[in-house]
C-alpha cells in the first residue's frame, strides 16, 4: 500500500473514531457495524437469531451479559440478561 493510501486510512479512521462512532447510540446495530469496522466488536456479544424474514439479528450487547433469570420488562424494552438487537430482544440457550 503506497503513503498516500496508508494516509487517507489513517484519516478515515480518525474521523471514524472521532464522529461517526460518538455519534452512535449505544447497544444498536449501527455500533456494533462501526466497531466491527474498527476492528473492536471482539467484546460484544456473538449471541444471534433469525427475524421473522428470515434475517440474522445479531446481539449488540457487550459479552457476558447474558444472565438467564434476569427477564427484560417487555414495555420498557430494557433488558438484562437477555439479547437486543434494535426492536428485538429475544432469550436464547447459550
Amino acid at each position: 500500500m503506497r503513503q498516500r493510501e496508508r494516509a487517507d486510512l489513517v484519516r478515515l479512521e480518525g474521523y471514524v473514531r472521532e464522529a461517526v462512532l460518538p455519534a452512535t447510540h449505544p447497544y444498536t446495530t449501527a455500533r456494533r457495524q462501526v466497531l466491527e469496522a474498527l476492528g473492536e466488536a471482539s467484546g460484544l456479544c456473538a449471541a444471534r437469531t433469525v427475524n421473522s424474514d428470515g434475517d440474522y439479528v445479531v446481539c449488540t450487547r457487550e459479552a457476558g451479559h447474558y444472565d438467564p433469570d434476569d427477564k427484560p420488562p417487555f414495555k420498557g424494552g430494557k433488558p438484562g440478561g437477555w439479547h437486543k438487537a434494535g426492536a428485538s430482544i429475544w432469550h436464547a440457550a447459550l
